[in-house]
């Protein structure tokens, strides 16, 4: 495998580790009440970007490649698919209002985990899931500044 492949499967990796992590801070960060404290979020964003740097790494050691870029571009790629994901769970689980944020964490793992496969098998489709992880997070800011675009504040 070169470094394209490496890479590639790589950012299927790391996207897994953040997205099941932007799962779990997005339903939990759904909840009534107060909310969760701000520490364990980032403690779970912690955890799932770490996780996506370590991974990124080892896909590119287990090739005789440095595994250095990788922790950068893990780290950056998980974070990226963590604050995506987890808007996007949180945004389902506040519509969803009597249904259980928990069977949403269960299907977005399910997906991590093919995803994950798939890029361990086919290394291309990391790069694929990339790309739609991209397309996915402008198309939400877009909608975001479109969705008041019309409101003005009369005093």
């Amino acid at each position: 495998m070169d470094l394209f492949l490496a890479a590639c499967q790589g950012f299927g990796l790391a996207l897994a580790a953040g997205t099941v992590t932007g799962a779990i801070a997005g339903a939990v960060a759904s909840r009534d009440g107060a909310g969760p404290p701000a520490w364990l979020l980032a403690a779970v964003a912690g955890v799932g970007i770490v996780a996506g740097a370590v991974l990124f790494g080892m896909s590119l050691s287990a090739e005789d490649h440095p595994a250095w870029p990788g922790w950068l571009a893990g780290a950056l790629t998980a974070l990226l698919s963590f604050s995506v994901i987890s808007g996007v769970v949180r945004g389902a689980a506040t519509r969803m209002q009597g249904a259980s944020a928990t069977t949403q964490v269960v299907y977005v793992t399910i997906a991590a985990a093919v995803l994950a496969g798939l890029s361990v098998l086919l290394p291309p489709v990391g790069l694929v899931a990339l790309a739609a992880i991209g397309w996915l997070a402008v198309a939400r800011r877009r909608r975001t500044t479109r969705k008041h675009e019309g409101l003005r504040v009369l005093r």
